[in-house]
């Protein structure tokens, strides 16, 4: 189980997932970045984002950025575009990117990117293929943050981001495949567990 205010993450009603946290950005700028319009964004909590994650079941990625302790994060639950070399290059330049995807066949992928390169590897004991708790520790001893259930849930800024899912991907993997391989789609996200 992850320690503190990560027990969201080894839930597993959220099979698929993936979060990054970049130093010094705004989360307009994490949203530019990403290729999404901050003009388009709005501040939602995740139960009033469901007409955004309709529109991801057919393709594409509902990001939710905010800040926490200097690094802007962005979350996606039915996505993974923040696990993309090409995003974490834009995402980083001219600062620090931490990136790690919880794919729905079981993998963790963790990254760490500066000023556009990969680095491999700095995070003190975790490597890319990390296990899942691992991963988030080296996350909160980088970055000093630890996300909770209640941070992803309330107000974010939310934005649709448009693309289509890469054929061979550990999304396709957890949203499921016909017999003859081609995507069923993503999974809307359940509701967050309750916690007391």
């Amino acid at each position: 189980m992850a320690d503190g205010t990560w027990r969201w993450a080894t839930d597993p009603r959220f099979p698929v997932w993936c979060v990054t946290f970049t130093r010094d950005l705004t989360p307009d700028e994490v949203l530019r970045r990403y290729g999404a319009d901050p003009r388009t964004a709005r501040m939602l909590a995740r139960g009033e984002a469901g007409g955004l994650y309709d529109l991801a079941l057919h393709g594409g990625t509902v990001l939710r950025a905010g800040t926490a302790d200097g690094w802007a994060f962005c979350y996606e639950d039915v996505g993974g575009a923040g696990s993309r070399s090409g995003l974490l290059g834009a995402l980083s330049r001219g600062t620090e990117t931490l990136s790690l995807l919880h794919g729905g066949d079981g993998t963790n992928h963790l990254a760490h990117w500066r000023d556009g390169e990969r680095l491999d590897f700095e995070l003190g004991g975790a490597s890319r293929h990390t296990g899942l708790v691992p991963a988030l520790r080296a996350i909160t001893r980088r970055t000093g943050v630890s996300l909770g259930a209640d941070d992803l849930e309330g107000p974010l800024l939310t934005s649709y981001l448009a693309e289509p899912a890469p054929r061979h991907s550990p999304l396709v993997a957890g949203a499921g495949t016909s017999a003859v391989g081609r995507p069923l789609g993503a999974v809307r996200p359940p509701s967050a567990p309750k916690h007391r």
